[in-house]
């Protein structure tokens, strides 16, 4: 069980960078409506409009937080009414474990909570100024002192029974058959480390203890190194990230960038008898 906190936290998590005003005037705003609130930067790195390394990122970072947090979630975030032949993307709110996430419903939301038990609601709020391209400014901290002070999301808008934009499930899936799994590159980080679209329990279940085999140029990696410092410097190697994703990584060297890795590239991995 998740503890409970006393004060208000509230995430950002944003393409923004750091470079404009943007993530200080939004933290002013929070800072003007909210008592005892902590507001923490999760990241404003993100590359533009980039859903999917946001996805990965709220599902590794904001989770992890305690029941009551509010998470502002700002990538590729306009809404947009029914147009002809065009699905509307409501600006929403997600429960989901007691934490709300504000955001639009761009597919994101799809790709965080798949299946999970969710609460949906779209935002029927009006803004609080008349400008309307910035709705993290002039809109979602009006949301967030609503929720911050009536702990549900009833009162913020209509109830919606699905997300309006679903991303297929199927986009990163990996492949298996009785000799080999083929899986797909979901995350690089700043590091160049590879995160692969397998989790360390599935790929045990799905090894079934036999050897493995992936071909990395001239190398072979044929195990799972529990530290940086198992291979030398320079070598590559696979081991399990902090998320439980399978990583590949080069010791005190970048794998994205020594062998071009790009998300979405398939990583195939071989076993034995």
């Amino acid at each position: 069980m998740q503890k409970k906190i006393n004060v208000q936290i509230v995430t950002l998590t944003t393409d923004w960078g750091l470079s404009d005003y943007y993530v200080g005037i939004v933290k002013g705003r929070l800072y003007s409506l909210l008592n005892d609130v902590l507001i923490v930067d999760i990241t404003h790195n993100i590359e533009d409009y980039d859903l999917l390394k946001t996805s990965f990122i709220v599902k590794n970072a904001c989770m992890q937080y305690p029941e009551g947090t509010i998470h502002i979630i700002d990538v590729n975030s306009y809404e947009q009414g029914e147009l002809s032949g065009v699905k509307p993307r409501p600006y929403i709110v997600v429960k989901h474990n007691n934490q709300y996430y504000v955001c639009t419903d761009n597919g994101l939301p799809s790709m965080v909570f798949g299946n999970d038990e969710v609460e949906i609601c779209d935002i029927a709020l009006y803004n609080e100024t008349d400008y309307y391209t910035f709705a993290a400014l002039d809109l979602f901290p009006k949301v967030v002192k609503m929720i911050s002070e009536n702990k549900s999301i009833e009162h913020i808008g209509n109830r919606m029974s699905s997300f309006c934009n679903v991303v297929p499930s199927t986009q990163f899936i990996s492949q298996e058959n009785n000799s080999m799994l083929l899986a797909q590159v979901i995350y690089v980080d700043k590091y160049g480390n590879v995160f692969l679209n397998v989790k360390d329990y599935e790929f045990n279940k799905i090894r079934k203890n036999r050897s493995f085999k992936i071909r990395i140029g001239t190398h072979h990696i044929t195990n799972i190194s529990l530290s940086y410092a198992d291979v030398g410097i320079g070598y590559p190697l696979l081991t399990i990230s902090s998320s439980g994703y399978l990583q590949l990584a080069l010791r005190e060297g970048s794998y994205s960038s020594l062998l071009s890795v790009r998300i979405g590239d398939n990583v195939a991995i071989f076993f034995g008898e």
